[in-house]
C-alpha cells in the first residue's frame, strides 16, 4: 500500500503511527497531501475512517478501496468530494456500494477514466451499460462489445 512520497510506508502503517509524535503526524499528513495513489485494498477501513483519511489526499488520482467490505456510499461520496483529480476508482468486492454513490463520483470527478465495480452487488447490471460503460471494461474478452457489427 503506497503512501505518496513515503512509498515504503503503507497507509495503514502510517495511520497506526499517527499518534507517535507530532513530527510523525506532520510527516504522514505531508505524505498524504502529496499522494497520487491511495491503496487501502482489503483493509478494515469503514466510512468513518475514510471520511477522516480522504480529505487529506486532495491530489489522489488513483484510489483503491477493493474488498473494503465495511464501506458504503458515504465513502464513495467522500472520495468524490476529496479527490477532484480522480482518474481511477476501484470498488471491487464492496457489497454496500450503490449506483447513488457511483453517480456522485461520476458527477464530481471530471477526470474519471476507470471504475472497477465487480462484486458491487447493489449496482444492477442493467445500469452498468447505460450509465457506466465509458468507465468500465464490462465486456468479456471473447465479446466484441456494442461497437461490433
Amino acid at each position: 500500500a503506497a503512501c505518496g512520497a513515503g512509498r515504503f510506508l503503507s497507509v495503514s502503517a502510517a495511520l497506526r503511527g499517527f499518534c507517535v509524535s507530532t513530527a510523525w503526524r506532520d510527516g504522514v499528513q505531508e505524505a498524504l497531501g502529496e499522494a497520487e495513489r491511495i491503496d487501502l485494498r482489503s483493509s478494515r477501513v469503514d466510512d468513518a475512517a475514510a471520511s477522516v483519511l480522504l480529505p487529506r489526499c486532495p491530489r489522489a488520482r488513483v484510489v483503491n478501496l477493493s474488498d473494503c467490505r465495511r464501506i458504503t456510499d458515504a465513502t464513495a461520496g467522500a472520495v468524490a468530494k476529496a479527490c477532484p483529480r480522480l482518474r481511477e476508482l476501484n470498488l471491487t468486492g464492496n457489497p454496500h456500494i450503490t449506483a447513488a454513490g457511483i453517480d456522485e463520483v461520476v458527477q464530481r470527478c471530471g477526470d474519471l477514466e476507470s471504475l472497477f465495480l465487480a462484486g458491487c452487488d447493489r449496482i444492477s447490471e442493467n445500469l452498468l451499460t447505460p450509465k457506466y460503460a465509458r468507465f468500465c471494461d464490462i465486456f468479456d474478452e471473447e465479446e466484441e462489445g456494442p461497437w461490433a457489427a
